[in-house]
């Protein structure tokens, strides 16, 4: 399996995961605790084997630290309702930018 093909379905994993947590009722929900925990499993599992396959941390990290709270909002908002105030956003993407800057560091 190619590397973007891994990250993109380990993000996807980690989104499925992060999806659940509001279903699982404080994880007194077996089916949706447990659809949570297998996507947080199989995210964290394909960045294991990103790693293995030569991927740095130094790249994966950053990257995942990005996109994954990026998505949960959107997600957040298209499937949940929320409504993200600005200054948060604004802040959240200032934060993001900072890492993909410390990343190139």
């Amino acid at each position: 399996m190619g590397l973007i093909i891994t990250f993109t379905i380990s993000l996807a994993s980690q989104l499925l995961g992060v999806a659940m947590l509001p279903l699982t009722q404080g994880l007194t929900r077996p089916v949706p605790t447990l659809i949570g925990a297998l996507g947080f499993l199989i995210g964290t599992g394909l960045m294991a084997r990103l790693v293995n396959s030569g991927v740095n941390l130094s790249v994966l990290i950053p990257l995942n630290s990005t996109a994954v709270p990026l998505a949960s909002i959107a997600m957040g908002v298209l499937l949940f309702g929320d409504t993200p105030s600005v200054p948060k956003l604004a802040v959240l993407l200032a934060a993001c930018g900072l890492i993909g800057f410390a990343s190139k560091l």
